[in-house]
């Protein structure tokens, strides 16, 4: 019964990861001239496996926002290797949705 009490949490949280991914990822694409769809689909899979994972491990939403702020951390130190993947540099990502909603920020060191 334990095993089990995480996968609601976990199921929703890839859901919900998963979309997330998908939004920054189709909108940083169509920034850099990638296809959107091909944004979409790595930044998406990606919030999928990290939404679902850590919430099913950690069972727990308060260990969850941790796991999320680390993970945030975690793409914002090494977003130039993620660059060099996937074509997609998180931080732009996340900055140019922040923008489409009218929240103007700068999170890249020049």
């Amino acid at each position: 019964m334990a095993y089990n009490s995480g996968t609601g949490l976990a199921s929703l949280a890839g859901v919900v990861g998963g979309g997330v991914g998908a939004y920054l990822g189709y909108n940083e694409a169509m920034e850099i001239g990638m296809q959107p769809i091909q944004g979409a689909l790595i930044m998406g899979a990606v919030g999928l496996v990290v939404g679902s994972a850590g919430a099913f491990v950690l069972k727990s939403l308060a260990q969850f926002i941790i796991y999320i702020v680390m993970f945030a951390l975690l793409a914002y130190i090494f977003r130039g290797q993620i660059e060099a993947l996937t074509g997609i540099n998180p931080v732009e990502a996340l900055e140019t949705t922040l923008n489409n909603f009218g929240i103007n920020i700068d999170l890249a060191k020049d």
